[in-house]
C-alpha cells in the first residue's frame, strides 16, 4: 500500500501528545529468564544456542550495558551484517567525537574516488586523546584559524541504505515490551526475512547537536496513543537513539493489525522528536529574562534503497587548538 508523501511536523509540541514511552534505557529488563526464547526467531536453548553477549543498542555507537537475554547467537550473528553498515554510517561522528566503541575509539578511512589516493582523509586518535586529520585533497576542508572552526568532508564507505534502517528497526526492538512482541510479530518477521510483505516509512531524521555530546548511548521507543484524526494517521512506533552529538529518529513499520481500511485517503504525520531541548545551555541562560534562542536543524535521510551507495559528510566543528600544515604539492 502506498501512502502520500509524508508530512512532517517540526516540533510542534505535540510529539508528547501523542506519542508514549513504552522502552527505554532505562527500563530495560536485565533479570535472565528461566527459560530463554529468543524473541527474534522464536527458537528455545533447546534449539540454538545463547552463549554470545547480546546488546540491545550495539557498541559501535558507545560502550553500554544494554544487554538483552532473548537474543540467540544464530540471530545475533545475522544481524551483526546491518550492523556493520550502521556503524560506516555513523562512522566519521564517531571518530570525530571520539566515541570509545567495544574495544577503542574507531579509526575513520574514507573511500578513494576513481581510485585516486588523493582524495583520501583519515583520522584517528593518539594514546594521549590527539586527533591526527590526514586530508590529501584540499577540496575537503576548510580552516579558519582566527575563529578556531573546521569544515570536513568526509566520503563514506559504500553502505546499503536498508541494512542502515534494519539495524535501527533491530533496536527498536530489543527495547520492545515482551508484552507487545505478539502485537508487533510482522515486524520481527520482516527483519528476518526480506520477502516479507511489509509497509515502512524509510525515512531517518537526524539532528546534529551544538552544545552537547553523549557519554553513553540511550535509546527511547515511543508508542502512538492516538493513530488517526480526521485527515492524518501518525505510525505507531518511533525510535529514537542518542549517540556522540547525534539524535537519530525513525518510524517502524506498521504492524498487521493496523487499520488500513480506515486510513484509506490519509496521509502519515511523522512528528519530531524535540530534540532541540539537547542544545539548549542551562547555566548560560539560567536567571536571564531573555526568550531562549535555539538553533535546531535536522537532516532527512531515506533508507529506503537496497543498492550500495555512497554518501559524503560535512562535519563543521570547533576546536581550541592545533598545528595545521597546509600546503598543496605541484
Amino acid at each position: 500500500m502506498d501512502f502520500p508523501k509524508n508530512n512532517i511536523h517540526q516540533f510542534r509540541n505535540s510529539f508528547n501528545e501523542v506519542y508514549t514511552l513504552i522502552g527505554s534505557s532505562e527500563t530495560l529488563p536485565d533479570n535472565l529468564p528461566n527459560v530463554r526464547v529468543c524473541r527474534f526467531c522464536g527458537k528455545n536453548e533447546n534449539e540454538v544456542y545463547f552463549k554470545k553477549i547480546a546488546h540491545a543498542c550495539p557498541e559501535l555507537l558507545g560502550q553500554n550495558n544494554l544487554v538483552i537475554y532473548d537474543e540467540c547467537d544464530s540471530c545475533n550473528e545475522k544481524f551483526s551484517k546491518y550492523e556493520s553498515h550502521l556503524s560506516k554510517f555513523f562512522l566519521p561522528y564517531l571518530s570525530v567525537v571520539g566515541v570509545k566503541g567495544k574495544k577503542k575509539i574507531p579509526d575513520f578511512q574514507s573511500r578513494k574516488d576513481n581510485e585516486d589516493e588523493n582524495t583520501r582523509t583519515s583520522l584517528k586518535y593518539t594514546d594521549d586523546g590527539k586527533i591526527i586529520l590526514y586530508l590529501n585533497s584540499l577540496d575537503d576542508y576548510k580552516v579558519d584559524v582566527e575563529n578556531k572552526t573546521m569544515s570536513i568532508r568526509f566520503r563514506n564507505p559504500a553502505i546499503k541504505p536498508i541494512y542502515v534502517y534494519k539495524a535501527l528497526l533491530k533496536i527498536a526492538l530489543s527495547f520492545l515490551p515482551q508484552c507487545k512482541v505478539q502485537k508487533y510479530q510482522l515486524l520481527f518477521d520482516w527483519l528476518q526475512n526480506e520477502n516479507t510483505e511489509i509497509v515502512f516509512f524509510s525515512t531517518l531524521f537526524i539532528t546534529k547537536l551544538t552544545r552537547k555530546k553523549f557519554g553513553k548511548p540511550s535509546v527511547q521507543l515511543y508508542e502512538a496513543n492516538k493513530i488517526f484524526t480526521d485527515k492524518d494517521f501518525h505510525p505507531e512506533l518511533t525510535l529514537v537513539v542518542n549517540f556522540a552529538n547525534i539524535v537519530a529518529q525513525i518510524y517502524l513499520p506498521l504492524s498487521e493489525s493496523f487499520d488500513y481500511p480506515k486510513s484509506d485517503g490519509k496521509s502519515p504525520i511523522l512528528e519530531l522528536y524535540p530534540a532541540f531541548i539537547y542544545n539548549v545551555d542551562s547555566e548560560k541562560h539560567k536567571g536571564s529574562d531573555r526568550p531562549i534562542t535555539v538553533n535546531y536543524r535536522f537532516e532527512s535521510i531515506d533508507l529506503h534503497s537496497e543498492r550500495s551507495s555512497i554518501r559524503d559528510e560535512v562535519i563543521n566543528f570547533t576546536f581550541e587548538s592545533g598545528s595545521f600544515n597546509i600546503s598543496k604539492s605541484n
